[in-house]
Parts: C-alpha cells; structure tokens; sequence
C-alpha cells in the first residue's frame, strides 16, 4: 500500500524537534532584540510568529503548503522562512497592528505574512522614505 506524501507519517529522529527549531529560530530573528528595555518584556505576539515559523519547518518538505490562497511546496516556504529576520517580525507585527477587518483563521493569515514579508521588505522601507 501506497502512503501519498500528504498522509505520511513522519518518524520523530528524522526530523528536529519544533522546541528545538524554535530556539533555532529565536536566534535567527535576534529574539532578544524584542524586549522592553526597562522590563524585558516580549510581546507575546513575537513567540506566536517564532512558533509559526517553527511549525513550518518541521514539516515534510515534500508536502504542499497553502499560502495566501496558492498551494506551495512546503520546501519553497521553508526555505523563505529560513531567511527571515527580526525586520520581517517587526513588519509582520506593525501590519497586524494596522488590520481593520476581523481574521478568522490567524494562523494561516500570519502564515502568508511571513511568507509576503520575505518580499516585500525593502519596498516597506523604500516607501516610508517617500
């Protein structure tokens, strides 16, 4: 019998752990940076966005992912996540800030914003020069 790459169960030792890709990933968007000085506080919205982005990468490369109504290689997204940085998390973040209409899935809408904000980035900086 024959398992599609959607259904396939995926053996832990092949793969990291998301606790462990979490830290991973709090290193890579320089978590630390998100702290109150005076508190050293994080907003809890930044942990949300590292757990996301964790989530992603431990999943199967080979499945399909949907991003912003497109159905994309998980591979393709973990490979844009993996660029992401703590300027991305600040923009993800302002722009939830600034949304008006309700949301009814944040999960997958926080999805396709770190996906869009790999891209979008320098013109988000080009734009407030103007």
């Amino acid at each position: 019998m024959t398992t599609s790459k959607c259904t396939q169960k995926i053996d832990p030792s092949d793969h990291p752990s998301i606790m462990s890709t979490f830290n991973h990933v709090k290193d890579q968007v320089e978590f630390h940076c998100f702290a109150k000085l005076r508190t050293k506080w994080v907003d809890p919205f930044y942990s949300e966005l590292c757990y996301i982005i964790s989530e992603v990468l431990v999943m199967n490369p080979d499945t399909i992912i949907k991003i912003n109504s497109s159905y994309i290689s998980t591979y393709t997204v973990q490979e844009i996540y993996r660029q992401l940085r703590n300027d991305h998390l600040r923009l993800v973040y302002g722009n939830f800030q600034n949304v008006s209409c309700h949301i009814t899935n944040i999960r997958a809408y926080l999805r396709t914003a770190l996906y869009n904000t790999f891209f979008e980035l320098e013109a988000h900086y080009i734009n407030l020069d103007h």
